[in-house]
């Protein structure tokens, strides 16, 4: 298993309706490369194929929620699980991302360039428009990182308190990782890895002169984007970028009034979920 027979590795995998033959491509590809999965069930419909699924790994522990409680909750789920299992380290993966081979020892080496690495993640490519976020040339400290993928220092996380389970999804790793920098530590993105991932249906638009891409999601993911561009900056004292989410937020609604379908159901959601946002409580 090379370096991780040095230091115990574990994953954690958050499922919800998963596509079985998918989520099994998925443990395939991380089994062999960590020493434990923790697979968190948000409540799915198919949870009875999940649990087969599991049963036939015996390094995969399946936890099981009767309802859908959030990504924030299931990765502290899957976190805490692995930190009293006695893990310093765990990799976090969406259900439907496929690690290539050598994947955590790529990820691994970069935990000890610096005695206060937080996070260390790959580079993101999206199955449909390439390259998402950071590319760094080698290896760079970045601002922000998301979750699938990324290699998470269990003592730090437990110290923070986790990820916040306010936010439930949308910003749950923009947010953790803002205060591991307030922290004093570090997000490293290495390009030596990187993982495929889907953020969305995206598609292209012109408005005027501008042509811009639009990633559609439903309602109910409207809501808690809405909710989170402005919790998140409001909970933190990060007033440009409160401004900047409350503008994000008008230009959703005008989005899915020109361009979207289900425009009563989203624009009901987004304002529900802006409203929230703004009266959300940020103390505690």
């Amino acid at each position: 298993m090379g370096c991780t027979e040095e230091m115990k590795i574990s994953c954690g995998i958050v499922s919800f309706n998963p596509d079985i033959d998918l989520l099994e491509s998925n443990i395939d590809a991380i089994n062999n490369q960590v020493e434990q999965v923790f697979v968190v069930d948000n409540g799915s419909n198919n949870v009875n194929a999940v649990e087969r699924l599991a049963d036939q790994y015996c390094s995969v522990q399946l936890i099981k929620n009767t309802e859908n409680l959030g990504i924030a909750v299931a990765l502290n789920q899957c976190c805490e699980a692995a930190r009293k299992a006695g893990y310093e380290w765990i990799i976090t993966l969406d259900q439907d991302s496929i690690c290539p081979k050598h994947f955590v020892e790529g990820l691994l080496q970069y935990i000890y360039v610096d005695s206060k690495v937080g996070i260390v993640a790959p580079v993101i490519v999206d199955r449909s428009v390439g390259v998402i976020g950071h590319h760094p040339n080698g290896y760079a400290e970045v601002r922000t990182c998301i979750t699938s993928g990324a290699m998470t220092n269990l003592a730090l996380w437990s110290k923070l308190k986790g990820f916040d389970e306010r936010m439930f999804i949308d910003s749950v790793d923009f947010e953790y990782c803002y205060r591991v920098r307030k922290a004093g530590y570090k997000v490293i993105q290495t390009d030596q890895v990187q993982i495929s991932h889907s953020i969305g249906n995206a598609s292209f638009h012109r408005f005027l002169f501008w042509k811009f891409k639009n990633t559609e999601h439903s309602a109910f993911r409207n809501y808690y984007i809405a909710q989170n561009n402005v919790y998140y900056p409001k909970k933190h004292r990060l007033w440009i970028r409160f401004i900047r989410g409350n503008v994000r937020n008008l230009k959703s609604l005008l989005v899915v009034c020109f361009y979207e379908d289900d425009k009563t159901a989203k624009l009901k959601a987004i304002v529900r979920g802006w409203r929230n946002g703004l009266t959300m409580r940020t103390d505690g």
